[in-house]
């Protein structure tokens, strides 16, 4: 058996079967002439060759790398260039994937995990790009005027090592090393904003940036976060407690946040988030190791160290690229110091990087903080606890530190916030654990938000669009989450919450750009980053891209939500695409996760409860799809004949303007409008319920049982009197 080191080039046309049953002849005659014009006089021109034709797709074979990621990129150009010419659903994209590795040499074939690897990654890529392995990246960081973004370990199906993967970036502007990825922890800090710096560069500038909410200087902040590695770029690593007491971990862990979060407020300075940054706690690593993994130039590192009041803390600012010191200091203070020190170590490396610094509006009214070292401390224990996998004890001890840290300082918009996400999170353990209702747990949630709006932080505004999502405020949603990226540009839950409102808001080609920007800051992907993207891809009817998205995640995870929801939109595009396995398959987990979550089984009244889509046309999409997938529209145990259901217009005429009478609790509570052929509500502090109307044969006009409105779980009868 005869093995070689080669260069795998493997290309997939996107949405290939979706044409060819729009229009075969005139399909497979564009894929041929690209194929014959294109493809293959690139591969000869950079000494490669095809050896294996798969349907719509190829695998080639290079002696060099440096010629297989020039080939594919100028393969990618010229369909650019070849689709300029043509309309939009005659268009020829495909997706690239190329490895390094051993194969198997067979006459004119290739096999083996060299070959494998290489058409995992092709299905990584998005239409029109091209996904390399890190052993590619590696070999060509020096040759060629392209950029890799990292896009993390990724497990690839039926390999069984997990493989770095990275995106190429084809404008030379952004050209730069490879970045290894990340792990991330199990959760993230939800409350990223305690906010100590005070600084903001260049006179003039500050008031602008703070507004980058405004839709005037949006495209600028995309910009500004596109081309990331054109401004000095920085990581925050973890600061080592050194206390003799390492329960204080939560010190370091906090001043470390905190650092990271002022520092990216600094228009012109772009920082790593302090997700990715965790995964060197507690490691040694070379400085140069971490600037190639993180794309940064310089890294901040440093130790703190607490006796009783008195507090030590040791910084020094790194260049990657040389490993030379640029500053380094000691700061020695009081715990009562612990802000004024902060300040200092930032406006030190603003001086050490050149940046020049101006005070503003104090930090504490400014971002939720606090000025007081004790509500910091309890603030900080709470979050430590809070963010790792808790027992419900625990949950109930980090509540009631939160209270601490509020009851310290009032005006302490973070804790107020964190106090809003735990009521707002708690399951039933957590509930039992508090001794409250889960009334009173949603009553203290809006008690809270409402003191943490008096000094709004990032996670606060995070909390109150999702919820201004599920009463069909996606509107205000957005402009609420546009706040907390300008508050804090470091956090991808800011990007994410921001794509998500816009997906809602009918907005999915700009939720892409902030899923985008999340990547940037926090290299790799998450489930529900998984889920998001794929929400997006669906929202363009680009199904073929949303399932392989949607099919990343992971169904195993304790997590439930990405997959409450991804299984949903996936079952939609699957029906869309018309592919009849993958819809029986998928149906069936998305049964199991509906029971799961108690929902009362997978039909449509459930999934218009929770997509929550401003136009009609976007539900419609996902309505459409569940329903040639065989998900019923209402509860399949429903006692009722399907002849008495009301259309949308007849729900329209009958509902919409009139005083009803009877129904209980559901009368006037919310805005109502028709939604295909159900009737919605939008209630107030409760998120949207959609149901369904039929005649009751038996009602009698006037007397409140005219009529049944059907819901997810509830059923009223009313009538209308006027």
């Amino acid at each position: 058996m005869d093995r070689k080191l080669s260069a795998i080039l493997a290309a997939d046309v996107v949405g290939y079967s979706t044409q060819m049953e729009r229009d075969e002849a005139g399909t497979f005659e564009r894929l041929r002439a690209g194929r014959k014009e294109l493809f293959e006089p690139e591969i000869a021109r950079h000494h490669g060759r095809v050896f294996k034709l798969i349907g719509d797709g190829l695998l080639a074979e290079f002696g060099s790398v440096v010629d297989a990621v020039e080939c594919a990129v100028s393969l990618q150009r010229g369909l650019v260039e070849r689709n300029a010419a043509v309309s939009e659903d005659h268009r020829i994209r495909v997706r690239i994937g190329i490895n390094l590795g051993e194969v198997i040499v067979e006459g004119e074939d290739r096999y083996g995990e060299g070959v494998n690897v290489a058409a995992r990654l092709q299905q990584l890529a998005q239409p029109g790009g091209i996904c390399v392995s890190g052993k590619v990246a590696k070999e060509v960081e020096k040759k060629l005027a392209f950029g890799f973004e990292p896009m993390g370990e990724q497990k690839l199906k039926n390999i069984a090592e997990s493989v770095k993967v990275y995106r190429v970036l084809l404008d030379p502007a952004v050209a730069g090393k490879p970045r290894d990825d990340v792990n991330q922890p199990p959760r993230f800090w939800r409350n990223l904003a305690v906010s100590i710096g005070v600084l903001v560069v260049a006179v003039g500038l500050a008031a602008a940036w703070w507004r980058l909410w405004e839709p005037t200087i949006r495209p600028a902040a995309l910009e500004a976060n596109a081309k990331a590695d054109a401004r000095p770029s920085l990581v925050v690593l973890p600061f080592d407690n050194l206390s003799d007491d390492k329960a204080q971990g939560y010190l370091a862990d906090g001043f470390t946040e905190d650092l990271t979060t002022e520092l990216a407020r600094i228009p012109g300075l772009f920082v790593v988030s302090r997700n990715a940054a965790s995964a060197y706690k507690g490691k040694e690593t070379k400085p140069a190791e971490v600037a190639a993994a993180l794309g940064v130039r310089y890294m901040l590192e440093g130790s703190i160290r607490r006796v009783g009041d008195d507090m030590r803390i040791n910084a020094q600012l790194v260049d990657g690229s040389t490993t030379g010191h640029l500053w380094a200091e000691r700061f020695d203070g009081q715990w009562a110091d612990v802000f004024a020190l902060q300040d200092k170590v930032v406006a030190s490396i603003a001086g050490a990087l050149k940046l020049r610094l101006v005070s503003a509006q104090g930090k504490a009214d400014f971002a939720g903080g606090t000025r007081n070292p004790a509500a910091y401390e309890a603030y900080l224990m709470g979050m430590e606890i809070y963010n790792r996998r808790n027992t419900p004890e625990e949950f109930a001890q980090a509540v009631r530190l939160f209270q601490q840290a509020l009851e310290l300082d009032p005006n302490f918009g973070a804790a107020a916030a964190s106090l809003a996400w735990a009521y707002w999170e708690m399951d039933g353990p957590r509930v039992k654990a508090l001794a409250v209702s889960d009334i009173i747990a949603i009553y203290n949630v809006y008690k809270y938000l409402e003191q943490a709006a008096k000094h709004p932080s990032p996670s606060y505004y995070q909390l109150v669009a999702s919820l201004l999502v599920r009463e069909h405020r996606s509107d205000e949603a957005v402009a609420v989450m546009f706040k907390a990226v300008a508050l804090d540009p470091s956090d991808p839950l800011n990007y994410v919450g921001l794509a998500e409102a816009l997906s809602f808001n009918g907005r999915p080609n700009e939720a892409r750009d902030y899923l985008d920007a999340a990547n940037r800051v926090d290299p790799g992907g998450n489930d529900h980053r998984h889920y998001q993207t794929g929400l997006a891809a669906f929202g363009q009817g680009r199904f073929e891209e949303a399932v392989d998205y949607l099919e990343r995640i992971d169904l195993q995870s304790p997590d439930p939500w990405p997959k409450f929801y991804g299984l949903q939109v996936l079952v939609s595009a699957y029906a869309h695409l018309g592919r009849s396995d993958q819809v029986a398959a998928y149906s069936d987990r998305l049964r199991n996760v509906m029971l799961e979550r108690k929902d009362g089984g997978a039909n449509q009244l459930v999934t218009q409860r929770y997509f929550v889509f401003k136009n009609p046309a976007d539900i419609g999409r996902l309505l459409d799809g569940l329903d040639k997938a065989g998900v019923p529209e209402l509860p399949e145990q429903l006692d009722l004949d399907a002849k008495d259901r009301l259309t949308g217009s007849e729900i329209r005429s009958l509902i919409l303007g009139h005083d009803l009478r009877g129904g209980g609790a559901w009368i006037d509570k919310g805005t109502s409008w028709v939604q295909e052929n159900f009737l919605c509500d939008a209630i107030p502090k409760v998120q949207t319920t959609c149901g369904a109307i039929f005649r009751n044969p038996a009602g009698t006009p006037g007397r409140g049982h005219e009529y049944t409105a059907v819901f997810r779980f509830d059923r009223f009868e009313f009538s209308t009197i006027k």
